[in-house]
């Protein structure tokens, strides 16, 4: 009997213990689903998704403490803890920025897809006069994010929905205006024959988007140059600070040293990240509204 007492006290030390990791992990869970949930994960991971982008908690997490992580180096080198403040700033923001960042970038890939597309498709139409073999062979032609559309619009009619449902849920998917008006002609040339008047007026509907890509790709030239012309006034706005800071008194450094200093450069951190950020929304196209 008093050989099992010391294999017993084993036995409940480990299940203590392991009670005990699992209450810490559990911990650290609940801690980082609060610190995502005060971040606003629901908020941006519905707008990652609208753009076909499921961001995991990790990754937004991640997201999150590197913005906060550069904040504490920044204020452990220049010794001022409202860095800090600026860091979890950041940390809100960084994320949606990136978001959307990556919206417009897909957004324009769509939009440059569309033409070639749209032109594969009519000699589709030309060759087989059945929209449903249009779209089988101008998959495998195509290029994405059109090449995963065709696929969906496919399965859609494959499950019994209809061409006219389907056309819809591929409008919706791709929500732009002359792309709508090229699908309704796709439809009524599917209704009443693929007649030539119905191909050339998908080929204008064509033409339409591709004017419009190319007059975007001229204006996204003239943003990329006044984007430069913000970064420079930025970076020319921090230089007061530097130079500033070598006019000092008493050995003392009036933005490293002194709190109003330490004030100042706070001030200047958060103001250049709403520029930034400001500044990326009015200088980009608004590509989801065309």
């Amino acid at each position: 009997m008093i050989s099992i007492i010391p294999a017993l006290f084993i036995f409940f030390w480990v299940i203590m213990a392991g009670s005990l990791l699992l209450d810490r992990k559990k911990s650290t869970v609940r801690r980082q689903l609060n610190l995502v949930h005060y971040f606003g994960y629901s908020q941006v991971s519905d707008q990652a998704k609208d753009a076909g982008w499921n961001i995991t908690t990790k990754e937004f997490l991640a997201i999150v403490l590197f913005a906060i992580g550069i904040g504490l180096v920044l204020a452990l080198i220049f010794k001022n803890p409202l860095i800090i403040v600026a860091g979890v700033v950041a940390g809100y923001y960084l994320p949606r920025f990136i978001v959307q960042r990556y919206k417009k970038r897909e957004r324009m890939a769509l939009m440059v897809a569309i033409p070639d597309f749209a032109r594969i498709l009519i000699a589709r139409l030309v060759d087989h006069h059945s929209i449903v073999k249009a779209f089988e062979m101008t998959q495998k032609d195509c290029f994405e994010p059109m090449k995963t559309l065709a696929q969906e619009f496919v399965k859609d009619v494959g499950v019994g929905i209809g061409v006219q449902l389907a056309l819809e849920n591929l409008k919706v998917k791709v929500s732009y205006r002359k792309f709508n008006t090229f699908t309704e002609t796709l439809l009524l040339a599917h209704q009443e024959g693929y007649s030539t008047e119905a191909l050339a007026a998908m080929k204008k509907a064509v033409e339409s988007i591709e004017s419009d890509i190319k007059a975007i790709e001229a204006l996204q030239i003239t943003t990329r140059k006044k984007k430069r012309e913000l970064f420079s006034v930025v970076i020319a706005s921090w230089l007061f600070p530097v130079v500033l800071s070598f006019m000092n008194t008493d050995n003392t450094n009036i933005f490293l040293d002194t709190f109003s200093g330490k004030v100042l450069i706070f001030l200047y951190i958060i103001s250049t990240m709403v520029v930034l950020i400001k500044g990326e929304d009015y200088l980009s196209l608004k590509l989801e509204e065309l």
